[in-house]
């Protein structure tokens, strides 16, 4: 395994490892301080980033790593190099790549083809957010100490974010996961699909509803994301008229929490739009927890993907050196 670039690419066990590992790590039990030694690890964001950036920046540094940091107009991609040989040079110096974009997975994908065993993360796509899903994981199996069984809300515009937490959650056996958008403003028919298909293996329950008073009451987890995903702007310029009723707000929490619900947001938020003040910031909140367990989130995945594999020139020394030429 060279990527992760969805959840899909996790099995059940993988994915249950890393949230164990995360568990563990965070609690002081496990020790990853030399685990990247020797690795040289690319950042590639072309978008703005606070958390997932410092996360990983981080994570590298602490497991005795190295990393090198690009923009977009770092790389000549952005002077009209295909992505193939950009690739093809990342997987000569680097071991591994991690990437935050607002396109497509494709770029990843493509980029995970061509860097022989260079290993590529999704840390952000238009499609998914991988790692913040498994960060969330980790935060749920520390409050209930099992993500089997939990009753999770999502509620708010559909996005990356909200794409992995599904599809990481009904890899779970016995949760129950509702997703409420306005209509519009939800999941394709594809990741429906998928989230359903995993649920079905894993006695899991998914229901995707675009009505607040179909929210099922004493939830665990109710989470939400800012309604401008990506900070973008929807089209409709009357597109706030459609989340009338779907922000997280005190009447909507005595509704269907329990006096153990935790609040769950994966930040950036805006205040007074997708959620009360008094809620984010009340004794149900989680997003520091949250906001740290992404470095621990970073650290399991790049010690997942890289336990096993020896620096690049110790690899490529006797394999691609050989078959160079001037």
């Amino acid at each position: 395994m060279n990527r992760l670039i969805s959840i899909q690419d996790l099995d059940g066990e993988s994915l249950q490892s890393l949230i164990k590992a995360g568990e563990k790590l965070a609690a002081g039990q496990l020790d990853f301080s030399s685990a990247l030694k020797g690795k040289l690890i690319g950042l590639y964001f072309s978008k703005p980033s606070t958390r997932t950036r410092t996360s990983f920046f981080a994570g590298v540094q602490r497991m005795g790593g190295s990393s090198i940091l690009y923009s977009e107009s770092d790389l000549q991609t952005s002077t009209g190099e295909s992505l193939e040989d950009t690739a093809m040079v990342f997987g000569l110096y680097l071991d591994g790549l991690v990437i935050r974009t607002n396109g497509s997975t494709e770029e990843m994908t493509t980029l995970a083809d061509n860097c022989g065993k260079t290993v590529v993360v999704n840390a952000l796509s238009k499609a998914e957010h991988p790692t913040q899903a498994i960060a969330d994981l980790i935060t749920i199996q520390q409050e209930f100490e099992n993500v089997c069984g939990r009753r999770v809300a999502y509620v708010g515009a559909w996005n990356n974010t909200a794409a992995s937490l599904v599809l990481a959650l009904t890899r779970f056996r016995d949760t129950y996961t509702t997703v409420l958008t306005p209509e519009g403003f939800g999941a394709n028919d594809a990741m429906v699909s998928a989230a359903h298909s995993n649920a079905k293996l894993n006695h899991a329950v998914v229901e995707f509803i675009h009505d607040p008073r179909g929210l099922p009451k004493e939830v665990d987890v109710v989470y939400t994301v800012r309604w401008r995903s990506m900070g973008e702007e929807p089209r409709d310029s009357s597109w706030l008229t459609h989340f009338q009723g779907f922000q997280v707000d005190s009447v909507m929490w005595r509704r269907i929490s329990h006096p153990g619900t935790i609040f769950m947001h994966d930040l950036p938020a805006h205040r007074g739009v997708e959620v009360e003040g008094e809620i984010i910031d009340g004794p149900a909140s989680r997003i520091r927890r949250q906001a740290y367990n992404k470095q621990i989130s970073a650290m399991c995945v790049l010690e997942m993907l890289l336990r096993n594999d020896p620096i690049p020139i110790a690899r490529y020394k006797n394999e691609t050196l050989r078959g160079m030429t001037a």
